[in-house]
């Protein structure tokens, strides 16, 4: 039975944009129609220091600093406890001006061995400026056994904050659809979809088909309004068809704020008047 690992938030951040990605795929289907692009892939570390696995680490250095592919949101880390016992004291965090690497004040004590993880499953506030989060890693180290002499006393760190000070921020919002979702008897004529949403918007969208019967033709690519609080998709529909589209799915989240928090899968339905 594999191992069960409960992790902790250490210490985090919250607050761009990515490269427009469109999905148009039927939920659960083992092909992509046309137009189905693959989501950008997100940041990823690729730098430690101490490194990962480093044995022998000097005990009596104050940092950890992890360094990323690219350039991060400023305003988000997570730096997560999987066990009270190999975890070390941790202060303030902070980016360095080009945003890449973060570092975190440390108390370390010889002889140990740590284990730090770099964003978890439940904690993803290491993003990039798109919103994207960074994939959990696992990052373990051990520190030299104590030398001829007791260690000078470290100074005293600044307290990290509580986890509720740094709660994931708020899912952005649907706040109207055209059509209004129900609706029956809308003009065939129409030619676009149009959500407003209660924020600005990260670049990038999931439009997501239910069954490839019930999606509207696509005729041109989908966009973000400059404000970004409203996404389009440019469509032609035909008299008397009931259709189906979802905004994310359990799949995909393209839809975000520009805190990288993802909208919440909803399905809008409406069905078009008959031909007279």
């Amino acid at each position: 039975m594999p191992a069960v690992v409960a992790l902790l938030l250490l210490a985090c951040g919250g607050r761009d944009s990515g490269t427009p990605r469109l999905d148009v795929r039927p939920q659960g289907a083992a092909e992509p129609p046309t137009f189905a692009t693959p989501l950008d892939a997100g940041p990823r570390a690729v730098a430690f220091d101490p490194p990962l696995g480093a044995a022998g680490v000097d005990p009596s250095r104050t940092t950890l600093a992890v360094t990323f592919d690219r350039d991060m949101d400023p305003e988000g880390w997570a730096w997560v406890v999987e066990n009270a016992a190999t975890a070390p004291e941790v202060g303030e965090s902070s980016w360095d001006p080009a945003q890449r690497t973060n570092t975190v004040q440390v108390r370390l004590q010889p002889g140990r061995d740590y284990v730090v993880w770099v964003n978890s499953p439940q904690y993803s506030y290491f993003r990039d400026r798109g919103g994207k989060p960074a994939a959990p890693v696992r990052w373990t180290f051990s520190t030299a056994a104590a030398g001829g002499g007791p260690r000078p006393p470290l100074p005293p760190l600044a307290p990290v904050a509580p986890v509720a000070a740094h709660a994931a921020p708020q899912a952005p919002r649907v706040v109207a659809l055209a059509p209004a979702d129900g609706a029956g008897a809308v003009d065939p004529a129409l030619a676009e979809l149009r959500v407003t949403f209660d924020r600005a918007m990260a670049d990038g969208w999931s439009w997501v088909m239910e069954s490839p019967e019930s999606f509207p033709t696509m005729t041109g690519k989908a966009f973000l309004t400059p404000d970004g609080r409203e996404a389009v998709l440019p469509v032609r529909l035909e008299a008397g068809r009931s259709y189906v589209v979802w905004l994310n799915s359990d799949r995909y989240q393209g839809f975000r704020g520009r805190d990288g928090a993802a909208l919440a899968p909803v399905r809008w339905a409406f069905s078009t008047a008959a031909v007279p």
